[in-house]
């Protein structure tokens, strides 16, 4: 999908992979964060707060999961594809992010229906479902079809609509 496998003439290594899904990933950040600055769409904390959102951590999780699973069978080996990938994006603290928000999303997975934030919290497990599904979905449209790039994190950014 758009290059990230190489060409059949020079095949990229593992680590040149991991990079450019992270670039493809967090070049759809950049381009909302700039599209909110240049329209006045929505201010700082409004991104940042969707940014920090289950359905962006769905997605992401989602988007590198896709691809890690087609890069190695070993379980190990995937990890440390994610973990490149997610430490390319946001150093020092992209596992944490990703670790923090699948605790969140098992644990809300275990709560009875009788807790008073049931609601609230089946619709933040929710989003984050319908995000992983969402970057599945354009890992494979976008291997199937170089022309349609990954935009549901932008648009999610921007729009704050899954």
């Amino acid at each position: 999908m758009f290059g990230l496998f190489g060409s059949k003439k020079k095949k990229k290594s593992q680590e040149e992979v991991c990079k450019d899904i992270a670039a493809e990933l967090f070049g759809q950040i950049e381009q909302a964060r700039d599209e909110a600055k240049e329209g006045g769409i929505i201010d700082e904390k409004v991104f940042n707060d969707r940014l920090n959102s289950m359905f962006a951590a769905g997605y992401l999780i989602g988007y590198v999961d896709s691809y890690v699973q087609e890069m190695a069978e070993e379980e190990d080996a995937r990890n440390r594809y994610a973990q490149t990938i997610f430490e390319t994006m946001f150093p020092g603290s992209g596992m944490n992010f990703v670790k923090e928000k699948l605790a969140a999303r098992r644990m809300a997975a275990e709560l009875a229906e009788d807790h008073p934030d049931y609601t609230a919290i089946a619709a933040r497990c929710n989003a984050f479902d319908i995000a992983m599904a969402a970057a599945a979905e354009e890992v494979e449209s976008g291997q199937n079809n170089a022309d349609s790039p990954p935009r549901r994190l932008k648009e999610f950014l921007l729009l704050g609509e899954g």
